[in-house]
C-alpha cells in the first residue's frame, strides 16, 4: 500500500515538474511532444513515467474504486487515459465509476469506447444492460445483453456472464410480452 502511494506521488511530482518545465519552454515541449507522438509514443514516454509508476496509479485508482471513493478513482483513471488512452482497463475503470455513481448515460458512453477498443470482450455490454435497467430502458438493455451473448460466443471465461445475460434477456423478454399483450388489451 505504502509503495502505491509512493508511485503515485513519485507520477504527480513527475507530472507537475513536466508542466512547470511546459510553461517555460512551451515551443519547445511543444515540438518534442510533436516528435514525439509522431514516432508513436504515449504521453506517458513524453512525461518520462515508467510502466511501474503508471501501474502504481492504476492500484490506486482500483483500490479508490474497491473503497467506495468513486470520485477520487475518477480523477486518476482520466489521467491514466491521457496518459494511454488505448488500455481498457482505464476506461473500463472510469465506465464503472460512472456506473456506481448513477451516472448511467455517461457510463454507458464509456462502456461504448470499451467495447470499440476491444471489441472481443462481452463485459461493457453486459454492464451497459445494467445501466439501460436502471434507465427504465428494457429494450436496449435486451439489445447489449444480445451483443454480451454474441461476444462471449463459448469462451469459458465468459461462461458465467453469458448464462447470467441468458436469463436476464429471457426475463426481460417475457415482461415486454407481457407488456405488449396489456396494451393490446
Amino acid at each position: 500500500m505504502k509503495s502505491d502511494r509512493e508511485q503515485v506521488k513519485k507520477a504527480v511530482e513527475t507530472i507537475g515538474d513536466h508542466i512547470q518545465k511546459k510553461e517555460k519552454n512551451e515551443k519547445n515541449v511543444t515540438q518534442l511532444a510533436d516528435d514525439f507522438f509522431k514516432n508513436g509514443h504515449m504521453p506517458k514516454d513524453v512525461l518520462n513515467l515508467s510502466d511501474q509508476q503508471v501501474e502504481g496509479l492504476y492500484a490506486q485508482a482500483y483500490n479508490f474504486y474497491q473503497t467506495g471513493r468513486y470520485q477520487d478513482a475518477i480523477q486518476i483513471f482520466r489521467l491514466l487515459i491521457m496518459l494511454n488512452a488505448s488500455e481498457t482497463k482505464y476506461i473500463l475503470g472510469l465506465a464503472a465509476c460512472l456506473h456506481m455513481m448513477k451516472d448511467y448515460k455517461n457510463a454507458i458512453d464509456t462502456y461504448t469506447m470499451c467495447s470499440v477498443l476491444d471489441p472481443e470482450t462481452p463485459i461493457p455490454y453486459y454492464h451497459m444492460s445494467d445501466c439501460f435497467l436502471c434507465m427504465k430502458d428494457p429494450y436496449s438493455a435486451i439489445v447489449a445483453l444480445e451483443m454480451a451473448i454474441k461476444r462471449a460466443g463459448n469462451k469459458p471465461e465468459y461462461q458465467m456472464l453469458k448464462d447470467r445475460s441468458e436469463i436476464t434477456m429471457k426475463n426481460l423478454q417475457s415482461e415486454a410480452k407481457e407488456n405488449i399483450k396489456k396494451l393490446s388489451k
